[in-house]
Formats: structure tokens, C-alpha cells, sequence
């Protein structure tokens, strides 16, 4: 093959620009997930994955529209304890709670199983997200590092939490 010549532009004249390639899609959606996330919006994986975890594990006792069950299981919708502080609301889904409670005027008593040795940080992070975002409530996001830091806080404890230990909350 012969070489070609060197391409020639005029003196004191920038070389001619290529067009803009359009970004691949995985950048876009990099981006767009930076933007949510400082926005304080969840992502919508993050959302699909609360959601779908929700529908398989949380379904059967807090129901389809987060109502719960009278007299059994609190509703989620507009909770306190949804809503409050987001290492509580890990700690109640880590370790469980039982006993009675009562909220929002109602009381109930059953147990809510701990869900610590059956999901990862991440998987619980989105669940709290999915709750804290749907339902009627419109508090932000969980980062995973927040249920890390209780797995952690409270990897000794072995019984399930109490309402007046929740409420005591600080």
C-alpha cells in the first residue's frame, strides 16, 4: 500500500472538526442518575428494585397499598416511623419489631419478622425508598450506607425493637 501525503490545511487555519458523536447511553443515564440523586429524587432502578422487593417480601402484611391489615399490621401510609429518621426505619426492618403498638390512634399487635439475614444493605435501601416515595409519602431517598451503619450499630442486639424504644428514638 503506498502511505498517503500528510493533510495539508492552510497556514494560520485550524484542521477541519469531526461532528459530534451522540454520547453512549450508559453516559446519559450516568448522568441523568447524578442529576436525581443530587436533586434528592430516586433513581427509578432504585424505585423498580424497592418495588419489586416490596411486592415479594412487605406484601403480605403491610398489603398492596402500604394500609396494612386493621388490628395487625400498621399501615405505612404517612408513617412516622416511615417518614422519621432513616437509620430507625433500617433498624426496624434489620431487626424487627413486636409487641404492642399503636399508631396513628390504632393499635395493633403482631410481629414483624427482622429481615437482616434475608436482605443485603442495598436490597433494604430501596425498599425504605420505595415505602419513603409511594404511598402517600414523600420523604427522600435512603443511601445504602445508612442501613450499614445500623447493621453495624446494632449487630449485637438480638431481640426485635418495642414502640417505646422507637419512640424514645434519638
Amino acid at each position: 500500500m503506498k502511505p498517503q501525503p500528510p493533510l495539508r490545511t492552510a497556514p494560520n487555519r485550524p484542521p477541519p472538526r469531526l461532528p459530534e458523536l451522540p454520547r453512549p447511553p450508559h453516559l446519559l443515564l450516568e448522568r441523568l442518575l447524578r442529576a436525581a440523586a443530587a436533586s434528592g429524587a430516586a433513581s427509578p432502578d432504585v424505585l423498580a428494585k424497592g418495588k419489586m422487593r416490596y411486592m415479594t417480601i412487605c406484601i403480605a402484611c403491610h398489603q398492596p397499598t402500604g394500609m396494612g391489615l386493621p388490628m395487625v399490621f400498621p399501615s405505612l401510609v404517612k408513617s412516622p416511623y416511615v417518614n422519621g429518621p432513616t437509620d430507625r426505619f433500617a433498624a426496624i426492618i434489620l431487626k424487627g419489631n413486636i409487641g404492642a403498638f399503636t399508631v396513628d390512634g390504632k393499635p395493633f399487635n403482631n410481629v414483624m419478622p427482622p429481615q437482616e439475614a434475608v436482605l443485603r444493605d442495598e436490597d433494604i435501601a430501596a425498599v425504605m425508598t420505595f415505602v419513603r416515595s409511594n404511598f402517600g409519602n414523600t420523604s427522600g431517598p435512603v443511601a445504602p450506607d445508612v442501613v450499614t451503619a445500623a447493621r453495624k450499630k446494632f449487630a449485637d442486639r438480638k431481640t426485635s425493637w418495642t414502640q417505646p424504644e422507637l419512640d424514645a428514638w434519638k
